[in-house]
């Protein structure tokens, strides 16, 4: 079961089909589940597939759903499917959480850091100005301070990037073990400490209710001034009012934003066009390697999923003993 079309990622269907699934499609007028389309669609679904932008699967959808064995997100964000409701339903979620992904995002990660340390935008903007040596001089990312807030998979690989660089490194993620930041070569602190401490911050975290807005005006406020700032993980985890304010009344020096609150942003959205920031579409870490890995690796998870295997990429773990009971139930009245 799939959206009526995957976009850059079809050959993800192309390959489900090839394995001789059979591919049911969401109409594509449907702005959400009616009633009629969980009775159509829902009790014969034996694995979901795609994005469903606008739709979401929810758990209403899941409930009705008694032999789905997997959601599969092709990309690495998984907010449209209620996982808590699949992990309660013995449901697992595998997402496109391969190498490519990750990897792209920590490659952007750190060269963001050094743009806007050296005050890219503002030298781009005044040459496109027509001026010349504006005075935009910036800094050094040598001696400076880089504060990553989360150290997962992303925020470790913008440290191994920037470990050889001069710069110190501290991170707040209560969910970390000390002995990761360690080994890559970062200090945990508290996240009153990070806003305080950090020329540049990374935002790396997932929304969640615990995550949205954790940059707020007060927040920012803490940060000192001259500090910039990069949202890479989620929009809503960054109040775009307060961050607005904050770079015309000068506490901060810049901003790189590729997540946005509202996606996508409107036109005449000030950040897209502000002087002190990089915008980009949600995409700065994309790469033409993460888009041939999607495809294949989506329908990799799916189809390990139907075979009663677990996926390469699973989202929720912690749901595996129940999941393989559900698979074995349902393999029983198969």
């Amino acid at each position: 079961m799939t959206t009526a079309t995957m976009g850059p990622h079809e050959g993800a269907i192309e390959r489900l089909a090839a394995a001789g699934c059979v591919i049911d499609r969401l109409p594509a007028d449907a702005a959400g589940w009616t009633p009629e389309l969980i009775e159509q669609f829902a009790p014969a679904a034996d694995a979901y597939l795609g994005t469903f932008r606008g739709v979401g699967l929810t758990r209403q959808v899941l409930e009705a759903s008694p032999r789905v064995r997997v959601a599969t997100s092709p990309i690495i964000g998984v907010e449209h499917i209620d996982v808590t409701a699949a992990s309660e339903l013995g449901i697992v979620v595998a997402h496109g959480a391969m190498a490519e992904n990750f990897e792209g995002m920590a490659e952007a990660g750190a060269m963001l850091v050094a743009a806007l340390r050296k005050r890219m935008p503002q030298k781009t903007a005044s040459m496109a100005a027509g001026e010349w040596k504006m005075g935009h001089s910036g800094h050094l990312v040598r001696g400076s301070v880089v504060g990553l807030l989360g150290l997962g998979r992303i925020g470790q690989g913008v440290a191994r990037r920037l470990a050889g660089w001069g710069c110190e490194l501290i991170a707040h993620d209560p969910y970390v073990d000390a002995g990761i930041a360690t080994g890559n070569g970062v200090a945990l602190t508290g996240f009153d400490d990070l806003m305080a401490r950090s020329d540049v911050l990374l935002v790396l975290v997932t929304l969640t209710p615990e995550t949205r807005h954790i940059i707020d005006g007060a927040a920012i406020a803490r940060m000192k001034p001259g500090a910039a700032l990069i949202n890479i993980g989620r929009g809503g985890c960054v109040d775009e009012a307060a961050l607005i304010a904050a770079l015309n009344a000068g506490h901060l020096s810049g901003a790189a934003i590729d997540t946005w609150e509202q996606e996508p942003p409107s036109a005449d959205h000030p950040l897209r066009r502000h002087p002190q920031v990089i915008a980009t579409s949600h995409d700065v870490g994309h790469s033409a390697e993460l888009y041939a890995a999607i495809p294949e690796t989506a329908a990799a998870n799916t189809l390990a999923a139907l075979r009663g295997e677990p996926p390469p990429h699973v989202r929720n773990p912690e749901v595996l003993p129940l999941w393989l009971e559900r698979i074995a139930a349902l393999d029983k009245w198969a």
